[in-house]
């Protein structure tokens, strides 16, 4: 009788030890569950704070840039903020310019994220600084081609997920130029800004110099006036505009170089 009783204790003991084990278990797993979804919204979370900061910078970049740009030989030095999950890169030939069958190419300074940490749909757009033509801020319409003086020439864009120089991006901000078009009783003066990259291995320093400033003229006549023909496609972006009886057509190219160092 007294060998059964121990029996039974000795069974109750393993069993209440096996039922510990499986709580301990069971509660590890969970914390570690909990560690993991923690982490992955931490990282979402820094992601989303670096993607303002990034915004915040590129805006400073921007404005000075068009405060700048009439002005050969500036040089602007901008250290590059750090962020955590994200990087700057430059695309080359991000806007593609024609204008009567002159063809003008500009490269983009851009700040993606890795799509694991911050992903937008493909096809999402949310205008930083810019927007539509006439210079009326519209957060989900933008226009590469402004006839507005007033309006931002430099435009700040965030899109959804795209891959770009073989890299996949879950979203991206892009500071990229636009065309400005300024149409005076036949007298048309366009202004293309170009961005010429030039790709480093280092993202310590951001650089940018305004080169210079090139003009050129075409002279149409009363009997015999010039039609202007223009598009601009950046990225996703595009626009095109026609202008008929042009007796004057001035485009100003103004170069600008960017670097990183």
């Amino acid at each position: 009788m007294e060998r059964a009783r121990s029996t039974v204790r000795s069974r109750r003991g393993q069993n209440e030890v096996v039922t510990t084990v499986i709580l301990i278990t069971v509660v590890l797993i969970l914390a570690a569950i909990f560690i993991i979804i923690s982490m992955i919204n931490f990282g979402k979370a820094s992601a989303s704070t670096s993607l303002s900061l990034a915004e915040s910078f590129m805006t400073d970049v921007a404005d000075d840039i068009e405060a700048s740009m009439y002005n050969p030989g500036t040089v602007l030095v901008y250290p590059i903020p750090g962020t955590q999950y994200g990087m700057f890169n430059f695309v080359n030939n991000y806007c593609s310019i024609t204008i009567n069958g002159a063809t003008y190419t500009s490269g983009a300074l851009i700040y993606g994220t890795p799509p694991n940490y911050a992903s937008l749909p493909s096809g999402y757009i949310q205008v930083i600084r810019g927007s539509s033509s006439n210079g009326a801020y519209n957060v989900i319409k933008e226009s590469t081609i402004i006839q507005n003086a007033a309006a931002p020439l430099i435009s700040i864009v965030q899109y959804g997920t795209s891959t770009m120089n073989g890299i996949t991006y879950g979203t991206y901000i892009a500071l990229f130029p636009r065309v400005l078009v300024v149409n005076g009783s036949g007298n048309v003066y366009v202004y293309i800004p170009v961005f010429n990259v030039i790709q480093s291995g280092l993202r310590n320093t951001l650089v940018v110099n305004i080169t210079g400033i090139s003009v050129y003229t075409m002279y149409g006549t009363s009997i015999s006036p010039l039609t202007v023909s223009i598009s601009d496609t950046c990225g996703p972006l595009s626009k095109s505009l026609t202008i008929n009886n042009v007796m004057n057509l001035r485009l100003v190219i103004i170069n600008i170089t960017m670097t990183f160092r």
